[in-house]
């Protein structure tokens, strides 16, 4: 199964609610495409997210989306990119006019976003960094609901389970689909020093520095027919702590057609105590309107 093609299917073991989300989330052709995205501008905790790095195909990125997406090149990389599969736990959201406390009644989702690095070509002409995304996983109805139809900034699969969470030194993650669409994925790690030997890392003064770039990536695109979503956020780094991990273990179901056969990333590391801003969201259809 390739999850990035798979149709949108419900993780429920109830009957009813399988079939009632099936019916209104499955289709990708949404009957709110064309209209302006439904959004206010969000503040969230973010207080542990696992980055999973890996170096894939870029000429399976460039068909992708050839007019609006164009891969990172990389330095002497020959036909490689970068390609992120991002795991996360996310509290305390809640409107940006709204006061701090209203966001402890918000519930915690777990989710995972899968991207792409490059530029995206604006409608003006206008090349920016960006991120495309490809799958994101959540365990969360009603953020499937608000991803895939009213926002529509998120191409959503739900899972059963979705986990990511420390036992000492030791880090791990999980995505189960439980008989619905969204992929797999297993992963263990430990903490460990940098590997000042990465030829990736060597762009950068320091460990910190690469990871933060790589978490740092303000733009998103989401592909739909008919349009394209964007995404426009920023992150707060002062009180955010990052830890370089060893893999130990990792499976990921879904991504054969452009991650090496091991499945192993080139590197992964644990971001904790982010805070995140979204500040807009807007749809551009085939014929360039925003």
């Amino acid at each position: 199964m390739n999850s990035l093609r798979d149709s949108y299917r419900s993780p429920s073991p109830s009957h009813l609610i399988a079939r009632l989300e099936n019916k209104f989330l499955s289709a990708d052709d949404s009957w709110w495409t064309g209209r302006h995205p439904l959004h206010t501008r969000v503040i969230a905790e973010v207080p542990l997210a696992l980055y999973l790095n890996y170096l894939v195909r870029k000429s399976y990125v460039t068909s992708l989306a050839p007019n609006i997406f164009r891969p990172l090149e990389l330095p002497g990389s020959g036909d490689t990119t970068l390609f992120t599969i991002l795991l996360f736990t996310m509290k305390r959201a809640r409107p940006a006019w709204a006061p701090r406390w209203l966001g402890a009644f918000a519930p915690r989702i777990f989710q995972s976003n899968w991207r792409f690095y490059g530029y995206m070509q604006t409608p003006d002409s206008e090349s920016r960094n960006a991120v495309l995304f490809v799958r994101t996983v959540t365990n969360s109805l009603a953020l499937s609901a608000f991803g895939r139809r009213l926002a529509r900034c998120f191409p959503l699969r739900r899972a059963q389970h979705i986990k990511v969470a420390w036992t000492g030194r030791q880090l791990a993650a999980a995505i189960e689909a439980g008989g619905g669409s969204a992929p797999e994925l297993f992963f263990e790690g430990e903490s460990e020093r940098p590997d000042a030997t990465q030829d990736f890392h060597n762009g950068f003064a320091t460990y910190d520095e690469y990871a933060h770039w790589i978490i740092d990536q303000q733009l998103s695109v989401t592909l739909w027919p008919r349009e394209y979503v964007v995404q426009d956020m920023h992150l707060d780094f002062q009180q955010a702590r990052i830890t370089p991990l060893r893999c130990l273990r990792c499976y990921v179901s879904g991504v054969e057609d452009f991650v090496p056969d091991d499945g192993k990333p080139l590197d992964c590391f644990v971001v904790e105590n982010l805070r995140v801003f979204l500040d807009n969201i807007y749809a551009v259809t085939d014929s360039g309107g925003k």
